[in-house]
């Protein structure tokens, strides 16, 4: 018996061995500048939020049904956390936050779905839910929800003229704040009104923060806005990597994970090793 084959596939097996094992370690590192987001699952197509709940945990949910999703990072592992209900509840989900074991989303209409005592190390979860009325509906369009400093943040993306939805052509970063369980509706925590902040490319489309700043997501840029003096900076983001951004993480390391929406294919994550690598296109 001729041994050459063999030979043959043991060594092209060790390559195989060996590129899988690469290939592992350079899903682990950063997304660099102007790479492809790794592609999500899809039931996760038209991905709409993105929170942190720890530094190897995420949580996203589509902007239709009320499912959560959890990824462990860095493996980018996905499983359904929790439903809304069965048959799950269908609504226009626009956001997601996490203050301890409570998850909550809010609607485009700041109806906040609040969900306690969620495990997030159990799949599958069925859990008690209630539902609040931010006071938001004849304000402004709500898109994006983050949880700082003891209350909830609630961007707008339009704001409505008085007692309608009729769009008040107003371009400016409205965001107001919300304490489930103290306050009534919501109330305005700080407003941005400047020509840099101008057309539907700087609508808001997500928000997450970290000790000195606020950060807004929208389609174009990140704009980072300074706790204490509310003096901002655009940050571009590459238009060809970011078709639909609607969601994005801040992490204790400083990196960044973004979430893009994609009706049209594989909605996508990706990550950079701190904010500066998301301009660097």
């Amino acid at each position: 018996m001729n041994p050459r084959p063999f030979l043959l596939l043991a060594v092209l097996g060790s390559m195989l061995v060996l590129i899988g094992a690469l290939v592992t370690q350079l899903e682990a590192k950063h997304a660099g500048p102007g790479k492809a987001p790794a592609a999500l699952p899809g039931f996760l197509r038209e991905a709409s939020g993105l929170a942190v709940v720890n530094e190897h945990q995420l949580l996203t949910h589509n902007d239709e049904k009320g499912h959560i999703y959890s990824i462990a990072l860095p493996s980018m592992h996905i499983t359904k956390l929790v439903s809304l209900g069965n048959p799950v509840v269908l609504d226009d989900f626009e956001g997601i936050a996490v203050d301890g074991n409570s998850v909550y989303m809010i609607t485009s209409t700041g109806k906040l779905y609040v969900i306690p005592d969620v495990s997030f190390k159990a799949a599958n979860q069925l859990p008690k839910w209630s539902v609040l009325d931010t006071g938001l509906a004849a304000v402004c369009e709500v898109e994006g929800l983050h949880f700082d400093d003891g209350k909830l943040l609630i961007p707008c993306k339009n704001i409505y003229k008085r007692n309608g939805k009729k769009k008040s052509g107003k371009d400016r970063v409205t965001v107001y704040s919300y304490a489930p369980g103290e306050d009534a509706v919501a109330s305005e925590f700080f407003s941005l009104n400047d020509d840099l902040l101008k057309g539907n490319k700087k609508k808001v489309t997500g928000i997450g923060s970290d000790l000195n700043f606020y950060y807004f997501l929208t389609p174009a840029n990140v704009l980072r806005v300074n706790r204490h003096t509310l003096s901002f900076q655009l940050l571009p983001l590459d238009s060809a990597v970011h078709k639909q951004p609607e969601g994005i993480a801040i992490m204790k390391n400083g990196s960044v994970y973004l979430v893009d929406d994609r009706k049209d294919g594989a909605g996508g994550l990706s990550h950079y090793k701190n904010l500066e690598f998301v301009s660097n296109f």
